[in-house]
């Protein structure tokens, strides 16, 4: 099986920083990271293609019957302020089907990124809690390669702690241990989540504030908040059902579709 990284441009950039954003628990890395290369409008400028990747294609919804393979890409964003950093972002259709994938893309991505000279690992993931969340800002919980990182982050609201998890599960914890393997510092944030929302952009959010602060660059999260407005209606309307279910009555007038999640 192989890897490969296409590569479309070489930018020049001053020891970026990494962040990494691929499918997992509530979605909450790869919405991060869209939301991030959407709004700093960051530029494609290689792609991932793997065996290790589901044996699936995808249909372009833009036309009509073009199939395209499934695929991980890299964009870039170039500091416009003294005081910010070039930043690398990792986005993809997929994380690897099995073990061997998983270090195997690791690794040829890293060894992309030290031809760039990147200065830290950022990668971001779901913590699953069990429970919908009710309030308002999720927490952020890290992991990291060593003290230092840990009191950085720390000092902008992630939250170091035991916990029950006990591991971290595909690239968001490989890649940390992995790079700084090769040198490379890391950090790896989690939102809390429920873990029983396909998508969860109030966790998102939370993740994209913490990366933001440490960035100094500002986000625009309206199109975030709306997101966030549109799930609240649609939990309220899955614990009116429970509610009813439970107290067995039911409403025969109403056949409302639970409508959007994700």
């Amino acid at each position: 099986m192989t890897t490969t990284i296409h590569v479309l441009e070489k930018p020049k950039l001053n020891n970026p920083i990494f962040i990494e954003g691929l499918p997992g628990i509530g979605y909450v890395g790869r919405n991060a990271t869209g939301y991030l290369i959407e709004e700093l409008k960051a530029v494609k400028f290689a792609e991932v293609y793997s065996d290790h990747f589901p044996p699936v294609v995808l249909l372009e919804p833009s036309k009509k019957g073009l199939m395209i393979p499934i695929k991980n890409e890299l964009y870039y964003w170039k500091a416009k302020k003294k005081g910010q950093s070039d930043i690398i972002l990792l986005i993809g259709d997929s994380q690897s089907m099995d073990p061997q994938g998983h270090y195997e893309i690791t690794n040829k991505v890293i060894e992309l990124l030290k031809t760039y000279n990147v200065s830290k690992l950022i990668t971001i993931g779901g913590f699953a809690t069990g429970k919908m969340i009710e309030k308002r800002v999720c927490k952020v919980y890290g992991a990291a390669s060593d003290e230092e990182q840990i009191k950085i982050f720390e000092k902008i609201g992630v939250k170091f702690k035991n916990t029950n998890i006990g591991q971290i599960i595909g690239a968001s914890g490989l890649m940390i241990v992995e790079g700084h393997r090769q040198g490379i510092p890391g950090v790896c944030l989690m939102g809390e989540t429920s873990g029983m929302l396909l998508s969860d952009p109030k966790s998102t959010e939370s993740v994209i504030e913490i990366i933001s602060k440490y960035l100094g660059i500002k986000i625009d999260m309206t199109k975030l908040e709306q997101r966030i407005k549109e799930i609240e209606k649609v939990i309220k309307k899955i614990e009116d059902l429970q509610t009813k279910i439970m107290s067995g009555t039911k409403d025969t007038k109403s056949d409302e579709s639970l409508g959007y999640i994700g």
